[in-house]
Formats: structure tokens, sequence, C-alpha cells
């Protein structure tokens, strides 16, 4: 995404837990997840994506994963509510559907948190 600082490194897991930077580079950038995925698809080079986005590719045959030992750093995904919304049941019952789905999606983990629940 050559709108996002940084976007021009890559920062990977190894496997014994190390981690790597890989400068990224080449001629085509793009500032919107469908249009990357439609480069990939098109044999355009190598970049990172999200499993959701490139999972039904992946099944087809159209693209393959490379670097599979190493894992890309985790990116958080959110659901704002504005606090006076939050107590309506439509909303309450949106957003509960929302997470359930969106759960359901390739490559998204539940949040492990730091903090303890009571």
């Amino acid at each position: 995404m050559s709108n996002v600082a940084g976007s021009d490194q890559l920062f990977l897991s190894a496997p014994e837990g190390s981690r790597l930077m890989v400068q990224m580079g080449g001629t085509l950038r793009v500032d919107h997840g469908l249009a990357a995925r439609a480069a990939l698809a098109a044999g355009r080079g190598i970049a990172p994506a999200h499993l959701w986005l490139v999972q039904d590719l992946l099944d087809a045959g159209e693209l393959e994963t490379v670097l599979d030992a190493y894992d890309l750093d985790t990116m958080p995904v959110s659901l704002l509510v504005v606090p006076e919304r939050a107590g309506i049941a439509r909303v309450r019952l949106l957003a509960d559907f929302l997470v359930e789905e969106i759960r359901k999606l390739p490559g998204i983990a539940p949040h492990r948190s730091a903090y303890a629940e009571g």
C-alpha cells in the first residue's frame, strides 16, 4: 500500500522465532487490496496478502504461497460503535452478527487479550 508509511518493508517471523525485515520494491504499487489481488492473479509478482482476500485464488490454484515457514505480523480488525448507540438492540445484534461472520473468514483469528476479563 503505497500510501502507508513503511509499506516498503515486510516483517517476517522465522520458524526459530527471529524477526526479519525484507525491503520490498518493484515498479507496481497499488493503494487498494482488490488492485493487489488483481495484480497477483495476473502474475505481476509477489506480495503479502490477507487470506480472506485471496483464499479462493489459492484454492483454485491461481496463486501459490511462498515462504510458508514464515509468519507475517498480525493485523487487528476493529468494529467501532458510537457509545451512545451501543445499547440499542439492533446495533448490538448487527455488531454480534458481524463479529461472528468475520471470524469465519480465512486467516481471521480471535484476539488474544493481554488483560484478564472478570
